[in-house]
């Protein structure tokens, strides 16, 4: 098993290593966050999540629109990196105006006259002159602190999934599908989000370790607020604990939730050549032990798979899961409040989606509740996991 100092920096290593990066880790690790406080508004009713969406989306749309005329050299410049593969960074800019269209039209509904973040003289499905337009001079004085610090956050956030586009599919990652097998989270509704953790599981409670009891802990929190989730488990890790304790043990343990394979180690499975055995012994082994719980998923370590293993999946009946809202709960550099206010922001701009934890790290323990509680009556939903992912593939 991978100790947990050294499953950080392989995790720092892949993030900052992609397609020679430039950028130094005394740089990267200086992520730029949003301050949720600065926004003047509650939000705690559909309508006032609304209003909060329409800022983020019309804040990340204005830079997504000025980041349209960077050429090559621009893009290598801003993002520090010593290549980029233009046609996949389109792609992107593509479907990123595809969801924030959808998404503008829906935060849109609610809008009444004198309403904020309306574009009172722009037809929503129009995000694009709306974005263009919108700055803050145009906003009440109030927004202002907010606005200020949303464009920061929001063209660093623009900026991390250009680099992932950037080096697809030379280095793939959630940032794009490969075929219709691999669900990403966009296909949710409106205000529905699945919560996802990945790494486990840990030892359990009564041993000295440092991530010792992270996992039963995480799953505590989720049955005191009577949501579930799934979680995505390491075979060794899964073996480890089993031998540890029994398969009573553990049914109770995962009682509720949904477990799927994330390997049987921590590697890459676009360039492992045992990652079929991988997925096989890893999804085998949580299946025997937990057939009510064991869901048919595979979440590649880092995203990253083989383009070509679509078929194998499919014939084997399992569905390929990603993710569209990363918490960065790994970062040693974030607190749980820094990790909130990423996917508070995160969860506004796309308002639907799979949100990626780790139970491996105890951050998400203190975020989960707080994320529950701030949406509690924003029409917010949390899907049951069985249904969104449980049903094998051709079932």
């Amino acid at each position: 098993m991978i100790p947990i100092r050294a499953r950080k920096l392989l995790l720092s290593a892949f993030l900052l290593g992609i397609a020679a990066v430039t950028i130094s880790v005394a740089d990267a690790s200086e992520a730029i966050l949003p301050h949720r406080a600065l926004w003047p508004d509650a939000i705690n009713s559909p309508a006032e999540f609304d209003r909060a969406s329409r800022a983020e989306i019309l804040v990340f749309a204005h830079e997504l629109a000025d980041s349209g005329g960077f050429n090559e050299g621009a893009l290598k410049d801003r993002l520090g990196i010593d290549a980029v593969d233009i046609a996949s960074v389109e792609r992107l800019r593509h479907r990123l105006w595809k969801r924030l269209t959808e998404n503008y039209v829906m935060a849109s509904r609610s809008c009444v006259a004198g309403e904020a973040f309306c574009a009172p003289d722009i037809d929503p499905n129009d995000l694009r002159d709306a974005a263009e337009a919108f700055s803050g001079a145009g906003i009440p004085p109030r927004y202002r602190p907010w606005f200020d610090d949303a464009v920061r956050f929001q063209r660093s956030y623009l900026d991390e999934l250009l680099r992932l586009a950037a080096v697809f599919p030379e280095r793939n990652s959630e940032v794009e599908t490969f075929n219709d097998n691999e669900l990403t989270g966009w296909d949710l509704h409106d205000r529905q989000f699945l919560l996802s953790f990945d790494d486990g599981p840990t030892p359990g409670l009564a041993r000295e370790a440092p991530d010792a009891g992270n996992t039963d802990r995480t799953l505590e929190i989720l049955r005191s607020h009577h949501i579930n989730g799934v979680f995505f488990t390491i075979g060794e890790s899964f073996q480890a604990r089993l031998r540890d304790s029994s398969i009573e043990a553990m049914k109770t343990l995962y009682a509720g939730m949904c477990v799927g394979s994330h390997g049987w180690v921590h590697d890459s499975h676009a360039t492992s050549p045992h990652w079929q055995e991988s997925i096989a012994s890893s999804s085998k082994l949580v299946e025997d032990t937990l057939p009510a719980a064991y869901v048919p998923a595979f979440r590649p370590p880092y995203g990253q798979r083989r383009p070509d293993s679509g078929p194998y999946l499919k014939a084997h009946g399992l569905k390929l899961i990603l993710w569209n809202i990363d918490s960065h709960d790994w970062d040693d550099g974030l607190t749980a409040d820094d990790v909130e206010a990423r996917v508070m922001s995160l969860m506004l701009l796309w308002r639907r989606g799979f949100i990626l934890f780790h139970d491996f790290f105890p951050r998400s323990q203190k975020v989960v509740p707080q994320l529950v509680s701030w949406l509690a009556n924003d029409g917010i939903t949390w899907p049951d996991c069985h249904a969104i992912i449980g049903a094998r593939q051709g079932d």
